[in-house]
């Protein structure tokens, strides 16, 4: 009988329960069968058991986002306590049991970091524990305390050495003096409390107090990898003593105790760690469960479409959905599975000449392959001895049996799927070749290649001799190539149009619209197609006065016919066709595709958008146009809106269009004023109803498969051949045999984690796919830090978030003008509802996101009135302005105006938004501090970096206005940058190359260190994406070191628990002395605008005073 996956024990003396299947289970602290104990859509986690072992506390997002749930420790109703709407994982319990610690990202200003709450246990409002940034705590006799930050579990990224690893703070009397507790050369994690034995020999618990009679022995029990595995040690009050109690190969993880015992998981098994032997035991649990979230089920294809292209008979379509094939007519027949089904693997799958064969990249479970597949019963024709990569394009000659393969390794390739031999054409040393095409005859394939850091070129390859040709030299970046069907012009992109464009916010120019639609005439006695020539009204336009004979016989035939004679070769005249490029009559724009019919080329344009919504990449948006330019009319028009790609068919006539989840088919004379509006299927509007296709999935064959190609893609990718130094295949051999316990989208994604954290390296993710749906209850906002006044019956208002008062998103609404809502009201109902001591102010607003509701307030003077908002579906923008506020005002009051003050958190397109937004006015001043502190990452910094850089060399002065710098947005005194721990990637890179380039101190704490970069490109079959490190950061001065260590600073200042209670910043603190020291001892230079010119003539060469 398989085992299943079990994680996140916890113990209260024979019970022990744990999470498996996304639900909690309780079983005895012996193992044997288990008791389910919940049975809800989402899933559950960090369960924990009250000292008492009467309550169980655990997170849940069975209602949206992961928050605190309670229940009877042995089993029934579950009641809600938290509605913070974002993550909260439960730590533990107050050691009297009254409330469950947990740590939440909650009212914090920045995603992925957590701060330590308490709620009461039978409900309330909750409270900060005031102790700052932390994900664990535990309390040992008399209210001592020691708490683990920045990481509660070292198996996601093993043997992780950077500034961001877990470090253990100790209180040991409980009176809120912290200070670090080990320095191991490791990620220290999970640290638990326990007080051995006191005088009558008894074990207790810690959460037991202190008797008169002392215990004897007090350590500290935790999980660190300093010794290569992530296993179980203690130490004694003082850090030393160290003793390891564990010895396993895969990773201790979560472990949790009652004071007798610890449990924990480690390689999807329970164990036990009695502390009165120190021995270890592998609990024997079996949950008798049917495992329903492995059982078959179906989805609609459009959920999970991959690809699509049309056949060669242009009345059908074949694609690619969840891995699997199928094709079927447009708007008439059966959907027709043309796969293996579930667990193996289809992509670019493409039909072959015929119409009965097509040729798919097959994953088996062995390495991918080439496979020619038949609608009869004929067993798949594999081709497993080529050795080409992973496939990442793949091309189908029009007429042979041959396609083109472009690959991850940046290789080109066309294989004879007849001799089953395989060619290599090319390869590029810079990206990968992911635009070619055959010519319509098959003998020639062009293709853009880029052959430097900034520029590619169009490339056309004679596919019998190898000969190869530049039809673009490289000198732009052209995409795109693409054959005119009737073998006259190649059609291209560009970017080569470099008419700037003034930035409206800073002194800046760009080229946002800088791509061009290009052709070149493929024979040099053809005229340009956009100087109309004169001919008689009948004239057949098809054939250029000037065409060789040779061209005018090949331009005579139709697709078949040009198919059947092989002999009859494409004419195209290399010799000056560089200087044969014409640029069509069309604004230089973002442009997607380019591909053409008889007399006409279609083309996507998509608008210049900022680029805050996208985050990151800044590609082109969805709502692209497609639009056709007629070369008998001249001119382009549009075709049809919300476009992302299109295919032409063979019959060069049949258009499919590509709109987000949906498929089009069009005919090329399709106009965008007879488009009707008409979304339902059918032949009528062209729409495919992909809703005909039902496809199977049987998830623990998806698992397998998964895995496998996760791991596969992770060896293709990784930036250094050798894994590292890792044995990638063992690594594989050890976590294969779990994912058949595996009984949940979350297990597997917490396998697929644990493997790929092995490599020790940054960057290695996995995230999305295809999870089971619950409720989700979005909660609404007010921007407000409330508690409970007893006597006033309702929630006061603490504190009011004051971001950007202009914009809703980014502030508080109860900031709106006319409310004249204060510090110190008092909210006593929520939409009617009166509140009371047991409810929350979050509890009564779920549901309610970006919705108007009603409060009632009660002033400290006046009546109570009541009043309309509408609540805010995120609050985490509006605290970070705040924040950033409350930073700015500190310093501009402690400098006396004399320092500037901007954060930057992200390396993205929000990070550049912010420093540009900050820099403009901040730079004003005499120094400046730029904070990247919780830098998330991305890939501005050399942006910025560049503009810190530029230093104050001169002024324009003016008569009636004040000196202008110059040059202008420079920084004229010192510039101080802090960082920490949180600041990570591109926040690594700026942190040590602002020490690089000598552009001031770094003060603060080592970064993260995760310098390997990612370009996330590879989807799994249900969706979800994986990362492979492919790019790995080297620094001219410690070269790979940055890497799993961070980059240390100049000045490091530490913010102690003890500091966040007392609301102090040690770092920000310590940014503005050194920046007014630095102004002291090297202050601006001064500007002297005396001894202005004189131009005057001078008196003894002037004629006036001669003449007298």
């Amino acid at each position: 009988m398989t085992s299943s996956y079990f994680r996140f024990p916890t113990i209260h003396g024979d019970n022990v329960v744990f999470v498996c299947e996304d639900d909690l289970w309780s079983v005895s602290a012996t193992g044997g069968i288990a008791r389910r104990l919940t049975v809800g859509l989402g899933e559950v986690s960090y369960p924990s058991l009250s000292p008492d072992g009467k309550h169980l506390a655990f997170s849940s997002n069975d209602e949206g986002a992961t928050e605190v749930f309670v229940m009877p420790g042995e089993g029934g109703s579950a009641r809600r306590l938290t509605f913070g709407g974002h993550l909260a994982h439960v730590v533990g319990w107050l050691p009297d049991g009254s409330g469950i610690v947990y740590s939440t990202e909650a009212s914090q200003p920045f995603s992925k970091t957590r701060a330590l709450r308490v709620v009461p246990v039978g409900g309330g409002e909750s409270k900060r524990l005031g102790i700052g940034l932390a994900v664990y705590l535990s309390f040992g006799p008399d209210g001592g305390r020691v708490l683990c930050r920045n990481m509660d579990d070292n198996a996601m990224w093993k043997r992780y050495r950077g500034g961001r690893a877990g470090v253990l703070w100790i209180d040991r009397k409980g009176d809120g003096e912290f200070e670090r507790l080990l320095h191991l050369e490791g990620n220290t994690v999970r640290p638990l409390w326990i007080a051995r034995r006191d005088a009558a020999g008894s074990l207790r618990d810690s959460s037991v107090p202190c008797s008169a009679r002392a215990p004897i022995d007090e350590r500290i029990y935790f999980v660190s990898d300093h010794e290569g595995v992530g296993n179980l040690y203690s130490c004694d009050l003082l850090g030393q003593n160290l003793i390891r109690h564990t010895a396993h190969d895969f990773y201790v993880r979560h472990p949790a105790t009652d004071g007798l015992a610890i449990v924990y998981h480690c390689g999807a098994d329970l164990y036990r760690f009695e502390l009165s032997t120190l021995q270890t035991v592998r609990l024997d649990v079996r949950t008798l469960s049917s495992r329903p979230q492995r059982n078959r089920r179906f989805v609609h294809a459009d959920e999970f479409l991959e690809e699509a292209t049309l056949t060669p008979s242009c009345d059908s379509v074949m694609l690619t959905t969840r891995g699997q094939t199928f094709v079927m007519g447009f708007w008439e027949g059966a959907a027709t599975h043309r796969g293996r089904g579930s667990g193996t693997r289809q992509r670019l799958t493409h039909a072959l000449g015929d119409g009965k064969h097509w040729v798919s990249v097959v994953d088996d479970g062995r390495e991918e392959a080439l496979e020619i597949l038949s609608a009869s019963d004929v067993p798949p024709i594999r081709l497993d001895k080529l050795d080409l990569g992973r496939a990442v394009e793949l091309r189908v000659s029009p007429v042979a049996d041959a396609v083109a393969v472009s690959n991850h390794r940046h290789e080109l390739w066309y294989v004879d799927l007849r001799t089953k031999h395989a060619k290599l054409l090319d390869r590029s040393d810079f990206e990968r070749v992911d635009d070619f095409e055959f010519a319509p005859d098959g003998r020639t394939l062009v293709y853009a290649i880029d052959e430097s850091p900034t520029g590619s070129s169009i490339k056309l390859v004679d596919l019998e001799s190898g000969e190869k040709h530049w039809i673009t030299r490289g000198e732009f970046r052209d995409s795109g190539p693409s054959f005119d069907p009737e073998g006259r012009y190649l059609y291209f992109l560009s970017h080569r149009d470099f008419d700037p464009v003034y930035d409206a916010q800073t002194f800046d120019l760009g080229f946002p619209m800088g791509m061009r639609l290009c052709l070149v005439t493929l024979q040099s006695t053809l005229t340009s197609p956009f100087i109309p020539m004169p001919h008689p009204i009948d004239d057949d336009k098809d054939l250029d006065d000037k065409a060789s004979d040779e061209v005018r016989e090949l331009l005579r035939l139709d697709a078949e016919e040009r198919a059947d004679l092989e002999d009859l070769p494409l004419i195209i005249d290399f010799e000056g066709i560089e200087l044969r490029v014409e640029l069509f009559p069309v604004k230089a724009g973002q442009f997607g595709r380019i591909a053409g019919v008889k007399d006409k080329v279609f083309y996507t344009s998509f608008p210049l958008e900022g680029t805050l919504e996208s985050e990151w990449t800044g590609e082109e948006t969805e709502e692209g146009v497609l639009k056709a330019w007629d070369f008998e009319d001249n001119e382009s028009n549009p075709v049809m809106t919300e476009v992302i790609d299109f295919d032409i068919g063979e019959d060069c006539k049949t258009l499919l269009v590509v709109c987000e989840d949906r498929l089009r088919v069009i005919s090329s004379h399709h106009s965008m004023e007879k488009d009707e509006d008409d979304d339902e299927p059918g032949r009528k509007s062209g729409w495919i109803d992909l809703e005909r296709i039902s496809v199977e999935v049987s998830p623990g064959d998806e698992w397998r498969q998964m895995l496998r190609e996760a791991w596969r893609l992770m060896r293709d990718n990784f930036w250094s051949e050798d894994m590292s130094g890792v044995d990638w295949q063992a690594t594989y051999e050890r976590y294969a045999p779990l994912v058949d316990r595996v009984s949940s989208r979350t297990e597997f994604s917490d396998l697929v984690w644990e493997m790929q954290g092995e490599l020790g390296t940054s960057h290695a993710y996995e995230y999305g796919g295809d999870y089971r749906l619950s409720p989700a209850y979005e909660p609404g906002f007010l921007g407000i830090d409330v508690s409970y006044d007893e006597a006033r019956k309702g929630f006061r208002i603490d504190h009011i978030v004051q971001g950007d008062a202009w914009d809703p998103a980014a502030s508080s609404p109860l900031l709106r003008p006319g409310l004249g809502v204060v510090k110190g009201d008092v909210i006593t109902a929520v939409g009617g509802v009166s509140v009371g001591p047991r409810s929350t102010l979050q509890s009564l607003l779920v549901n309610k996101a970006e919705e108007e509701v009603e409060l009632k307030i009660a002033a400290a003077k006046g009546e109570p009135r009541v009043i309309t908002v509408r609540t805010l579906g995120n609050e985490e923008l509006a605290r970070y302005r705040d924040w950033v506020a409350s930073n700015r005002r500190f310093v501009h009051e402690k400098s006396q105006g004399k320092v500037g003050y901007l954060h930057i958190p992200d390396m993205g397109p929000r990070g550049f938004s912010e420093f540009s937004r900050g820099f403009l006015m901040e730079a004003a001043k005499p120094a400046l501090i730029v904070d990247v502190r919780f830098n998330r990452g991305g890939h501005v910094s050399p942006l910025i970096l560049e503009k810190l850089a530029r230093r104050r060399l001169g002024y324009d002065v003016q008569r009636w206005g004040g000196p202008l710098p110059y040059p202008s947005e420079s920084v004229d005194g010192p510039i101080v940058a802090l960082t920490n721990e949180h600041a990570g990637s591109d926040g690594d890179i700026f942190s040590h190359c602002f020490k690089l380039m000598k552009l001031g101190p770094l003060i603060g704490k080592r970064t993260w260190g995760g310098v390997v970069g990612i370009w996330p490109r590879h989807d799994l079959i249900d969706g979800s994406t994986t990362s492979q490190p492919e790019f790995a950061f080297w620094f001219q001065d410690v070269g790979w070191a940055v890497e799993n260590y961070g980059t240390a600073p100049d000045i490091e200042v530490e913010i102690r628990p003890q500091d966040y209670a007392a609301g102090l910043d040690p770092q920000l603190e310590r940014g503005i002395d050194e920046a007014l020291q630095r102004l002291t001892e090297n202050p601006p230079l001064v500007p002297d605008f005396t001894g202005r010119p004189d131009r005057r003539v001078d008196d003894r060469f002037s004629h006036r005073k001669r003449s007298k």
